[in-house]
């Protein structure tokens, strides 16, 4: 898939990209602009199912003793 502009803006939320979305978007299309870089399909289909999600579950927390 080719990283449009709409696209970008379809996948982040009112607080803008995830760190797991910025994370992945700079592995697979480099630290530059991302727009017109190609990524996997199924990596895009994944950044746009975590638009949004910033909760740790608890069972992290936990593990991590933030709990």
């Amino acid at each position: 898939m080719i990283i449009t502009t709409e696209w970008l803006s379809s996948i982040m939320d009112e607080q803008g990209f995830t760190w797991g979305q910025v994370h992945l978007l700079k592995k697979w299309a480099g630290e530059d602009l991302w727009q017109g870089k190609e990524i996997p399909d199924q990596v895009a289909n994944f950044l746009e199912h975590c638009k949004g999600y910033r909760k740790i579950p608890d069972r992290i927390k936990d593990l991590k003793g933030w709990v």
